[in-house]
């Protein structure tokens, strides 16, 4: 990642100081005070100065002698991705001393906006470093029409390149690695007419078994096909080649379809029908990929199985689930819904929406545990995640676990990101608060005035 006034944090030097000595952290000034104390092994007594006569005594210690221990405790009391980035970039000793602590807690998340400026997000809920942005590689951002993020996994982003407008469709989709730029390159979510033959065209239609009602048709190397993505998602890393399914979330006035690819697929498997009008969010959990669908009267979730063969991924099973919706307080008028994976449960988060005398607020959030063995599915409302938190937006919601050495990271907190309303909710006493406050609101919207979504990127070391 670049900087808008200067290069990243991983090639930052400093002649006299290292780079995570400037950063004002705890972590840092106590490194730098335990320099600063072994500077010399011998010391002036009193005002007493030293005699011009006397042999010199020992020279100040380079930085890059200090004792690889005291390094390795510092690497691991360092929270933020850039800290730990400056400590590295000092010289090979202090690299070398920093993979002393090799299973470092993870570091908090970037919160990437759709035309991939970031800012890093702290403990407490502040961010910082407004001015950078990830760079891309010219070939995606060639051409007429923006570049805009959907999606993440790990340290990877799923970027798209729209056509004229999203009614258009996007024209490119591609995976890449924030910090390494290392770039996979998938099908282009849109095609024209004439841009497969019939005879690769291959086509199933699944019905919607356990009390539901309808069929998935799934069509692969079909055209003519017109998708924007919304949100992208990944099952796995990339790097784990075959094994990492792709499912994208495509809507367009209202038309919602879902796209799946893997490594070695030339076109997308596109799936729609009936049940897609009301899709608003995907997760993969316990193996199988869940789509929630909300509507006015009812909230339902799908259990989709995903088969592999030499033509590709295909939808194999689809069972229908209801949720048996739970009372929402008075004064809520309208509800947002969305699911995210938490060790191995799928969780729902109810957001409502209200009124008051400064008009639209959020009234309440609510998170319940879904009970996948019934059907209905039972919906068990939770007051903990263990210490755990919930980042949330429209284009990505991870679970997380908040704890670094040295005091700092809150648990039990919902951080929710939807446009331009920001909150974190505190789980523990139910109370909410404003974040990221100071994100200028003409980074949050198009040219046309429509929400742009930011996307949740969690770094791996």
């Amino acid at each position: 990642m670049d900087s808008g006034t200067g290069s990243s944090a991983d090639h930052i030097r400093d002649a006299s100081l290292p780079g995570c000595a400037r950063n004002g952290s705890k972590a840092s000034r106590s490194l730098v005070a335990v320099a600063q104390t072994r500077r010399s092994t011998k010391c002036v007594r009193g005002s007493e100065a030293p005699r011009l006569d006397e042999a010199p005594g020992p020279q100040h210690r380079p930085w890059a002698d200090l004792p690889p221990d005291i390094l390795g405790v510092v690497a691991g009391r360092l929270a933020l991705l850039e800290d730990r980035a400056r400590l590295r970039s000092v010289c090979r000793g202090w690299r070398a001393a920093a993979r002393i602590h090799r299973r470092l807690p993870p570091c908090p998340p970037l919160l990437v906006l759709s035309d991939f400026s970031f800012f890093s997000f702290r403990s407490e809920g502040t961010l910082m470093g407004a001015c950078r942005r990830v760079p891309l590689p010219g070939r995606e951002t060639a051409g007429s029409g923006n570049v805009r993020c959907v999606g993440s996994f790990e340290g990877c982003l799923v970027g798209v390149k729209n056509n004229k407008s999203r009614y258009f469709g996007d024209l490119r989709c591609f995976l890449m690695n924030a910090f390494s730029q290392v770039v996979i390159r998938l099908p282009s979510p849109s095609c024209r007419s004439g841009a497969a033959r019939s005879a690769d065209t291959l086509r199933t239609s699944l019905p919607i078994i356990i009390n539901g009602s309808g069929v998935v048709n799934c069509a692969i190397n079909a055209a003519p096909c017109v998708m924007s993505f919304s949100k992208v998602i990944l099952s796995s890393s990339p790097d784990s080649g075959s094994k990492c399914v792709v499912a994208a979330l495509s809507n367009i006035k209202s038309a919602a379809k879902l796209a799946l690819w893997r490594s070695g697929m030339k076109s997308w498997c596109v799936c729609d029908g009936a049940w897609t009008a009301d899709l608003i969010d995907i997760v993969f959990c316990q193996g199988k990929l869940f789509m929630l669908s909300f509507s006015k009267v009812t909230t339902d979730l799908l259990a989709l199985e995903i088969a592999d063969d030499n033509s590709g991924l295909m939808v194999s099973r689809v069972a229908f689930c209801a949720i048996e919706r739970p009372e929402v307080s008075d004064g809520c008028w309208k509800n947002i819904w969305g699911i995210v994976e938490w060790r191995g449960k799928l969780l729902i988060v109810q957001i409502c929406h209200g009124n008051d005398e400064f008009g639209e607020s959020f009234v309440e959030v609510k998170v319940f545990e879904a009970d996948l063995s019934r059907n209905p599915v039972r919906l068990t409302e939770i007051e903990s995640l263990d210490g755990d938190c919930i980042f949330m937006s429209p284009s990505s919601s991870k679970s997380f676990r908040c704890h670094y050495g040295g005091g700092g990271g809150e648990g039990d907190l919902i951080y929710i990101f939807l446009g331009p309303s920001r909150l974190v909710y505190n789980m523990k006493d139910g109370t909410m608060a404003p974040f990221a406050a100071d994100i200028p609101e003409d980074k949050l919207r198009e040219a046309d005035g429509k929400p742009m979504n930011p996307v949740w990127l969690f770094p791996s070391e």
